[in-house]
C-alpha cells in the first residue's frame, strides 16, 4: 500500500516516535519522511532521541532537495546563458554575502572548522568544461520511443530528461555547493549504498566533475505530460527489465495534502492516491486528467511497457534514475514546489532551462546557514559522546547510531 502513499504500521510507528520527539515539521520533511527508507527513518528516531535539535535543523532544509530537483529559483530567467554573476562564481558557490560565506571570513585560522580540511575552491564556469545538450541523444530517445508519447501516444512530443540536464552540466569541486549538499542530503533518507548507485550513473567521474549526458537520462513525453510530470502530479515506478528490451513502468497520480501549513504533523496521514484517475493539487485550476492510446483514462496502478529495439544504441531509460525521479516526484505530489510555480521553473526538456543556485534562493530559517556535512559532524560528536546510549540502543534493536547527513 505505500505506493500509494498510504504507509505502513512499520513507518506508522516510527513516525510517531519521531513527532513525540520534534514535534510538527516543515511540508517537505513530512512528505519525505512518507517515502524514504525504513532505516533512514529509524536513524532518525534515534538522533532525535539524543538531540531533537539537530533533526529539527535537517527538517528546516529538506525543501533545498526539492527545489535543486525542480531547479526552482525566485527570480531566474529561461536563459541558457549563464550571467555574469554566475560565469565568475562558477556552480554551486556561495556569494561573498551568503551565510557560508560570512562565516567563511569571519574565521582567521582554517584550523578553527572542523571541515576545513576537507574544503576545496570552486572551479569557475569560464574554466571549467561545460557540458552540451546532446542532438544525438535526443534523436536516438525520440527514436527509441516511436515518435511519440510513452502514456498517451500523442505525436505531441518533448524529450524530457529525468534527472535535469542543468544539475549535470559544469564541474563543482566546492563540496559545500548546491549539487554536493543535494547528493549529501539524500543520504539522510536512503542507504549510502542506494544514493551511491544513483550518483554512478549521473557522475561517473564524482561529482566534482560534470555528468554524461545520456540517451537513458531521456523519456518522450507529451507537452502536457510533462507539465503534469514536472509539477508532481504523477510518478512513474520503475517495476522490471526483461532482456534489456523491455522496461515496465507503474503510473500513480499523486495527490496534493489538503491545507499545507508552515508545518505539519508527522501523523498526518498522506492522501490516498489508489484508484485515483485524475490530480488534484498540481494546478490551481482543478483536476487533471490523462488518457491512453485506447481512448481510457489513466488510472493509478496502470502498468506501461517502454520498448527499444536497439539497447546498444537506444538504451531504455535508466532504472535507477526513474527510482530517484519516483521518490522525489511524489515529495513534490504531496507537499507542492518549495516555492510558487513560475512557468519553465521546473523544465526538464531540451528547451533552455534555468539554472539554480541555492545560495540565492536562501532559507526563512536561520537554521539552513548550518552546513548539512557540519550537521553530520556534530551529530556524531554527539553519539560518540554517548556511549551508554549508543550500547543499549545497538544491543537492543540493532540500529546504527550514526547518522549520514
Amino acid at each position: 500500500m505505500e505506493d500509494f502513499n498510504q504507509p505502513s504500521p512499520r513507518r506508522i510507528n516510527l513516525l510517531e516516535r519521531l513527532q513525540e520527539r520534534i514535534g510538527t515539521v516543515p511540508p517537505h520533511f513530512w512528505a519525505i519522511c512518507q517515502v524514504c527508507d525504513l532505516q533512514a527513518l529509524e536513524k532518525l528516531v534515534e538522533t532525535a532521541h539524543i538531540s531533537p535539535s539537530i533533526v529539527r535543523i535537517l527538517a528546516s532544509q529538506t525543501s533545498s532537495i526539492v527545489l535543486y530537483w525542480t531547479q526552482s529559483a525566485q527570480g531566474t530567467s529561461r536563459s541558457s546563458t549563464p550571467n555574469t554573476s554566475q560565469m565568475k562564481r562558477g556552480p554551486g558557490s556561495s556569494p561573498a554575502s551568503s551565510p557560508l560565506a560570512k562565516r567563511q571570513n569571519a574565521t582567521d585560522s582554517p584550523a578553527s572548522s572542523p571541515l576545513a580540511e576537507r574544503q576545496t575552491t570552486t572551479t569557475s564556469l569560464a574554466s571549467s568544461p561545460l557540458l552540451h545538450r546532446s542532438k544525438a541523444a535526443t534523436v536516438l530517445a525520440r527514436e527509441r520511443d516511436g515518435h511519440c508519447c510513452v502514456l498517451t501516444n500523442d505525436p505531441a512530443i518533448e524529450v524530457a530528461h529525468i534527472y535535469p540536464f542543468c544539475q549535470l552540466s559544469g564541474a563543482e569541486e566546492n563540496i559545500f555547493g548546491a549539487r554536493h549538499v543535494f547528493w549529501d542530503h539524500l543520504k539522510t533518507f536512503w542507504s549510502e549504498e542506494k544514493v551511491s548507485a544513483w550518483e554512478a550513473e549521473l557522475f561517473p567521474r564524482g561529482l566534482s566533475e560534470a555528468g554524461d549526458e545520456t540517451v537513458d537520462n531521456r523519456v518522450t513525453l507529451s507537452k502536457v505530460v510533462h507539465c503534469y510530470w514536472n509539477r508532481g502530479a504523477f510518478a512513474l515506478k520503475p517495476i522490471s527489465i526483461s532482456d534489456n528490451t523491455t522496461l515496465k513502468v507503474q503510473f500513480f497520480w499523486q495527490k496534493k495534502q489538503p491545507d499545507i501549513q508552515a508545518t505539519m504533523s508527522l501523523c498526518t496521514l498522506p492522501s490516498s492516491t489508489e484508484a485515483l484517475d485524475q490530480n488534484e493539487g498540481a494546478f490551481d485550476y482543478g483536476q487533471t486528467r490523462l488518457v491512453d492510446k485506447e481512448g481510457k483514462c489513466i488510472k493509478s496502478g496502470d502498468i506501461f511497457d517502454l520498448k527499444t529495439d536497439d539497447p546498444i544504441k537506444k538504451p531504455l531509460p535508466n532504472f535507477k534514475l526513474l527510482e530517484l525521479q519516483w521518490f522525489l516526484t511524489r515529495v513534490i505530489g504531496m507537499a507542492g514546489a518549495a516555492f510558487p510555480y513560475e512557468p519553465g521553473s521546473g523544465d526538464r526538456s531540451d528547451g533552455d532551462v534555468p539554472g539554480l543556485d541555492l545560495d540565492e534562493v536562501g532559507d526563512a530559517s536561520f537554521l539552513s546557514e548550518i552546513p548539512p556535512q557540519e550537521l553530520s559532524y556534530e551529530v556524531n560528536k554527539l553519539l560518540a559522546d554517548s556511549p551508554k546510549h549508543r550500547t543499549e540502543e545497538s544491543e537492543g534493536n540493532g540500529v546504527g547510531m550514526v547518522v549520514t547527513l
